[in-house]
């Protein structure tokens, strides 16, 4: 009894109403956070996984592939899944204790990553917003403030929906983010944040455009600014001191975009610049593609010849590798290199298919979502936007009925308070 006195010795009074206004707004933002941060991770599985495998590297870890994937997968939904329950107040004693561990784990890994910075952003918002390593750090020090505070006064602040229906909510919405993590690792990221994504130009150019520049030279302590035309002869006692572009003059500027190489020769333009119908086979990891995939790859390229839609694969992997798979799949199709982290931009998936009209992204599908086996089978379209998923819509029909379930849930939990207002 007098531990139990001196521990809340200067601790503000849980049934205060200032105190649960407090905890009410920390247990909101803190699971806005959550939601977030859980959704856009798991609705691209595979970039979370890359940026796993990234942390991993630089820690000299090895891991069974299989184990990170899973693994990505429980941490994605483990943030969405505490997040929601802070939101609802469903399991207020649980979810507030797993937010504060998850935080212990995470803010020491933020702020290695923050110190010695072996990957270039933490990931933590997946592709959808990237802040830097120490923005990372604070932020998960607010957090776990937060979560501490939760911890203490979270239980004293009332449930959205009932404990008795809260086990409903927990399937519900272990279903619904299960649902899009599968989605977005079998297909594509259900929401595309990277730079290429459907209805972009795959090429971009570069701006040829010269300005005109003032040359400043000085001598004997005067400076004098000259043209391109006239410049001073430095024997005579000229020195160079800057250069700056003509008034109303802006400096030419290069933009980047998805490059191709044949051995040492950068082959993009010729390649993929025209107004042809395009097939972009992607393997981001050339040594870990299964040849169980050639004969579908094989059959892929074959309709796509019969049907006039140029081919070709853009790969990531050694000379060794490459001349394996020639060796073993015998492809009619030319393979080029590429770096794996354009690769990986360009489409999730290994090996992964892009189809590409008159320069301009329509779709990208991972291989084993195009659920055709036989190309050249007759019931085969020869349509090739046959083959694109409609991502948005997915996304949509899972987030309605979600949603919907979530709000019954709601109503029905408040059903009680309702009928004793109306009664009174």
């Amino acid at each position: 009894m007098l531990y139990s006195h001196l521990s809340k010795l200067g601790s503000p009074d849980p049934e205060s109403g200032k105190v649960r206004c407090i905890t009410w707004i920390i247990r909101e933002l803190t699971a806005a956070v959550f939601i977030f941060s859980g959704f856009v991770k798991a609705i691209d599985p595979w970039g979370t996984l890359y940026k796993v495998e990234d942390y991993l590297a630089a820690m000299g870890i090895s891991v069974w592939p299989n184990l990170v994937t899973v693994g990505v997968f429980f941490l994605c939904a483990i943030e969405f899944f505490i997040g929601v329950c802070l939101a609802l107040g469903c399991f207020r004693r649980g979810s507030a204790i797993f937010s504060l561990a998850l935080m212990c784990v995470m803010l020491p890994l933020t702020l290695w990553i923050a110190v010695f910075n072996p990957v270039a952003d933490c990931g933590c918002f997946g592709d959808a917003y990237i802040i830097s390593n120490w923005a990372t750090f604070w932020k998960n020090v607010v957090l776990f403030a937060f979560a501490l505070w939760l911890v203490r006064y979270n239980r004293y602040c009332a449930c959205i929906i009932t404990p008795a229906i809260q086990w409903i909510a927990f399937i519900v919405t272990a279903l619904f983010i299960c649902l899009i993590e599968l989605a977005g690792y079998l297909y594509q990221p259900l929401i595309d944040f990277r730079p290429f994504k459907a209805g972009s130009t795959l090429v971009e150019h570069t701006d040829n455009f010269e300005p005109e520049y003032v040359f400043t030279y000085a001598k004997n302590g005067v400076n004098k600014d000259f043209t391109i035309d006239n410049l001073p002869d430095e024997s005579e006692g000229w020195v160079f001191v800057d250069r700056k572009p003509t008034s109303g003059e802006e400096t030419a500027t290069e933009t980047d975009g998805f490059h191709i190489w044949d051995g040492n020769e950068d082959v993009t333009e010729e390649v993929l610049d025209d107004d042809e119908d395009r097939i972009l086979l992607l393997m981001p990891d050339m040594g870990n593609v299964s040849i169980s995939t050639t004969w579908k790859i094989n059959s892929l390229y074959d309709w796509a010849t019969r049907h006039g839609i140029d081919m070709i694969a853009a790969v990531s992997g050694t000379d060794a590798e490459i001349d394996n798979w020639n060796d073993l799949s015998m492809p009619d199709y030319p393979i080029y290199t590429a770096d794996d982290t354009a690769i990986k931009e360009l489409a999730r998936g290994n090996p992964a298919v892009v189809y590409v009209r008159k320069g301009i992204v329509e779709w990208k599908s991972t291989l084993r979502a195009i659920n055709t086996d036989d190309f050249m089978a007759d019931s085969t379209s020869a349509d090739p936007m046959s083959f694109a998923h409609d991502n948005r819509r997915m996304l949509l029909n899972f987030s309605y009925l979600y949603l919907s379930v979530m709000a019954l849930m709601i109503m029905a939990s408040c059903m009680p308070a309702i009928k004793r207002l109306l009664w009174k």
